[in-house]
């Protein structure tokens, strides 16, 4: 029973996910340029006519099949071709056809034309369901487009512009509140480049602060007290202490001592000891000699 209910279940998705995808009728003609002399270009370099057409649901939508007509009554006019990836739009996302163009260009380029008094037709993957138009003004000016606004950010509810509008490339004309965050960045910043260098320079600022506090916190919690500095021997000490060791323990003592002391005094040593000075009394040399009978 649990297999059952597992299978149904997902079977219901899959069915779910396939309809969201096949969504069509969420797709919306929103601007139309029939006059492009110095605006966006085409991939071969040309300033064609073109239109856009969003996405205007929260799922993705495959579009490829439907077709584009500029005549009712013959529907397939124009059909986006099958088999490429690319032919998906994503939750509120546009796409642009160029017009007028040879239809064997690419995925994106139809041989129908934007006419002024004309009017372009989109129909379904069934061939034979509009579902959406755009009318061209016949006083459209060149570089002005005819342009479709949504009332709304949310509800995509979109409303035919009486007047010609200065084209907005890709980007969903929104009445009232204008361009969405993402729509803006998405226009300023196409390969994202300035998000690029905001984001890394936000990182690298935060490590920089985060090196300043822990070398500061380090800094305070490991400083130690320095030992007071012990009082330096001045020549007359020093001299009082050699002639001392020189009476009790011999010249060889008094020798290293002296050399000692003015290696000290001399600023030559490198050792910081404190002054406290062990003698270990040798015995010479030649007194461990064997004594030969005289």
């Amino acid at each position: 029973m649990r297999r059952v209910r597992f299978i149904m279940t997902a079977a219901l998705l899959l069915l779910g996910f396939g309809a969201g995808a096949q969504n069509v009728s969420d797709l919306v003609i929103t601007e139309a340029v029939c006059e492009n002399t110095s605006g966006p270009v085409d991939g071969y370099g040309r300033h064609s006519s073109w239109i856009e057409i969003t996405n205007s649901s929260q799922g993705t939508v495959n579009y490829a099949g439907c077709f584009l007509t500029d005549d009712p009554a013959v529907p397939n006019k124009y059909m986006i071709p099958k088999g490429d990836a690319s032919t998906k739009a994503g939750p509120r996302q546009t796409f642009i056809i160029w017009m007028g163009c040879d239809d064997a260009e690419g995925t994106f380029y139809s041989s129908i034309p934007v006419t002024r008094g004309g009017c372009i037709y989109l129909v379904s993957n069934d061939g034979k369901t509009i579902i959406d138009s755009i009318a061209v003004p016949e006083d459209l000016p060149e570089d002005m487009s005819v342009a479709k606004i949504a009332r709304d950010n949310k509800g995509m509810q979109f409303i035919t512009e009486e007047e010609a509008q200065i084209p907005s490339f890709k980007v969903i004309n929104v009445a009232g509140s204008g361009e969405t965050g993402a729509q803006k960045a998405a226009r300023t910043d196409p390969h994202g480049w300035i998000l690029t260098l905001t984001s890394v320079s936000v990182v690298f600022g935060a490590l920089i602060v985060l090196w300043f506090i822990f070398s500061l916190v380090g800094r305070v919690f490991s400083r130690e007290k320095k030992a007071p500095a012990a009082a330096k021997p001045d020549e007359m000490t020093a001299a009082a202490i050699a002639l001392a060791l020189d009476m009790e323990e011999g010249g060889g003592t008094y020798a290293a001592i002296a050399m000692a002391l003015h290696l000290y005094l001399g600023e030559s040593i490198h050792d910081k000891e404190s002054f406290i000075i062990t003698i270990k009394p040798t015995t010479a040399k030649h007194d461990n000699f064997r004594k030969l009978p005289r």
